[in-house]
């Protein structure tokens, strides 16, 4: 059975046979969830997620089932498990969006079929995917392409980490304050082309062909004023972006905080394929869908 619960889940031909499940799904009609029922589960707001999921599962044949939990007997006291164990008596997959990845993982040791994470406090491997999947539509190739990280060391730092343990190819560096650094999920062993600075180099980010950030304060933070300071001079503006090679872009999995981790400026520029990245996550939420093999 497989599952997408980190990206730790995937070989590297699960990934690479996703982004071609991906590009052929885009071109072609495939039903391939033809009378397969998939419950989505969102305890956490979302937009770009659910709406690809809900849509993506449609147009692949399935029905997508919305459940709330405040709708269910686990406010009359059943529990998680048994609640779990008889999903497994309707649907085919859950997609799931959590503030605790714990229960991403009791939830997949008693729903016996394929669960995929759609966000949780730790990872987040749907937008990776679909990131990796708009930087080869976009560059065509991964061969001595260097991704630039600033800001927040967050769920999805950690799953790009760990899809670039698999694709080598990619130099990824990561700019973040030490404190934040060492408080984040980030434990996964790191390949010698993934690394970390605490301060900006001006000569490294001229070496940048992707520009990557996100929230400074993501969902499962309480917001910090103390966190904003200490990521504050790893903001993406025209100054950052004017260092960077002329086809450099500028990525975001959004929403933004414009004025906090990304200027208005940068994120409306000329650079900016933010609306091609969202685009992209339904055309890769299919290419999870078809991998999954329900």
């Amino acid at each position: 059975m497989k599952r997408l619960l980190d990206i730790s889940d995937l070989t590297k031909d699960d990934f690479d046979n996703i982004l071609t499940y991906s590009k052929n799904l885009s071109i072609q009609n495939n039903k391939v969830l033809q009378d397969k029922s998939l419950g989505l589960i969102f305890e956490k707001y979302s937009t770009r997620t659910r709406i690809s999921f809900q849509t993506g599962i449609y147009q692949l044949g399935g029905n997508p089932i919305d459940i709330k939990f405040s709708e269910l007997n686990m406010q009359r006291d059943e529990t998680f498990e048994d609640t779990f164990e008889i999903f497994g008596c309707y649907l085919d997959a859950i997609v799931y969006r959590t503030d605790n990845h714990l229960k991403l993982i009791n939830a997949s040791n008693f729903f016996k079929k394929p669960i995929i994470n759609a966000l949780s406090d730790k990872s987040h491997p749907c937008q990776t995917i679909s990131d990796i999947f708009t930087l080869k539509e976009h560059f065509n190739t991964f061969e001595n392409l260097t991704i630039s990280w600033f800001g927040d060391v967050n769920n999805i730092v950690f799953s790009l980490v760990e899809a670039l343990n698999l694709f080598k190819d990619i130099k990824l560096n990561i700019f973040t304050h030490e404190d934040i650094f060492n408080n984040s999920f980030l434990s996964v062993n790191k390949n010698e082309n993934i690394r970390t600075y605490f301060d900006l180099d001006a000569e490294l980010i001229k070496k940048s062909d992707c520009v990557m950030t996100d929230v400074f304060n993501s969902m499962n933070d309480i917001e910090s004023i103390d966190k904003e300071k200490k990521l504050s001079k790893f903001q993406v503006n025209k100054s950052l972006m004017d260092l960077t090679k002329p086809e450099c872009v500028f990525m975001h999995c959004l929403p933004a905080n414009i004025g906090s981790e990304v200027t208005s400026e940068v994120i409306k520029s000329q650079k900016s394929i933010v609306i091609e990245q969202a685009r992209n996550r339904l055309i890769a939420q299919k290419g999870i869908l078809k991998w999954l093999n329900i």
